[in-house]
């Protein structure tokens, strides 16, 4: 079954029946299920996209955090936004008795408010449509015409499916499955070669075989790679058990943006650890780069800040777009983006 006959629907039973069982097994078994018995067209990427959807970079960002959609959402319904179920879309993150038990989950407010429009029955959207859909979505600026694709999807789907679309828009499924577990299940190399690429659609394209095993790739200058990360734990004492007495390097942590600058020639690239490319961040300082930076080619992670030459002191977070979009209009300031490497201090060197 190809993308364009598979029902949203089926793809809604299966995510329904991994947020039921428990263990990371259980949860797994569904997912191969439907890969190995519905998704036989191995055109696996579209319905990986709606299973990872914070991996996907092929679609750009739908510009729709919960107090936007809330409004989009109201606005599709056609209801008055002093009504009780616009005040509990509105109000999601509030208590009280007029937000119910599922006050703080927004997708569970919604797919109560939309219970009582929808109703049980399915408008028999396909996979491809909804992917068709989220194009849509994601391509237009204009807050109404978001409105109108959410108002189709809502003609075409009921409240459950429209819950998990609105997970799939906030990219959080909820599943309590990593994606680690779920690459694992994919393909015994699938989490390797994201890593290495950040590029979901091509893990899917090549890894379609499960028994065939994929040669070890290299990371590439232009590509992003996915970041290491910190890991969380609850107290310095516990910190230190874990680094077994091993010699170690602390370092500030700084509170900006994390980036990877890729640097190939003349051509450079700012990756955030969404994997998405911010050319914008180019016009204060590609030219510092390229000054700076002697090799030719190298890869180099650290945190995007803002420096108040007027303070001498870091400015607030949040400022790096507002600083980016001043000096891509040429206005000078004291204000300048600047970038702290990470420890260690050496950039990744691709030159021999």
């Amino acid at each position: 079954m190809s993308d364009a006959t598979v029902k949203f629907s089926v793809l809604c039973s299966m995510f329904e029946a991994m947020l039921r069982s428990k263990g990371s097994f259980a949860k797994r078994r569904h997912f191969r299920k439907f890969v190995d018995f519905v998704y036989s067209s191995r055109d696996y990427f579209s319905a990986v996209r709606l299973i990872l959807p914070s991996l996907d970079r092929e679609r750009g960002s739908y510009g729709l955090k919960e107090s936007v959609l809330s409004t989009c959402l109201i606005d599709a319904l056609g209801i008055s936004r002093d009504s009780p179920d616009a005040l509990r879309l509105l109000n999601w993150r509030k208590g009280g008795a007029t937000t119910g038990a599922n006050v703080g989950n927004f997708p569970l407010v919604a797919s109560e408010v939309l219970q009582r429009r929808q109703g049980m029955a399915s408008g028999g959207l396909t996979i491809k449509e909804l992917n068709e859909s989220l194009d849509q979505l994601a391509s237009n600026d204009n807050r109404g015409e978001k409105t109108n694709v959410l108002s189709d999807l809502i003609k075409k789907t009921n409240a459950l499916e429209m819950k998990w679309i609105i997970m799939i828009i906030l990219k959080d499924l909820k599943l309590g499955i990593s994606e680690k577990s779920i690459f694992h299940e994919f393909h015994p190399d699938a989490e390797d070669l994201f890593n290495v690429t950040c590029d979901l659609k091509l893990v899917c394209e090549r890894l379609k075989d499960r028994t065939q095993r994929h040669k070890r790739q290299d990371i590439e200058v232009g590509k992003a790679v996915r970041p290491q990360l910190a890991h969380r734990v609850s107290d310095a004492t516990t910190a230190w058990k874990k680094l077994h007495g091993k010699q170690v390097v602390v370092e500030c942590k700084f509170d900006g943006d994390r980036i990877q600058i890729h640097k190939n020639g003349a051509d450079i690239h700012f990756f955030s650890r969404s994997f998405i490319d911010h050319p914008e961040y180019g016009h204060s300082m590609s030219s510092i780069i390229l000054q700076n930076i002697l090799v030719d080619r190298c890869i180099l992670d650290g945190e995007m800040l803002v420096w108040d030459a007027s303070t001498n002191h870091f400015a607030e977070f949040g400022s790096n777009q507002e600083i980016a979009k001043a000096a891509k209009e040429g206005l000078d300031g004291q204000r300048q983006l600047c970038c702290i490497l990470c420890l260690p201090t050496s950039p990744i060197l691709l030159d021999p």
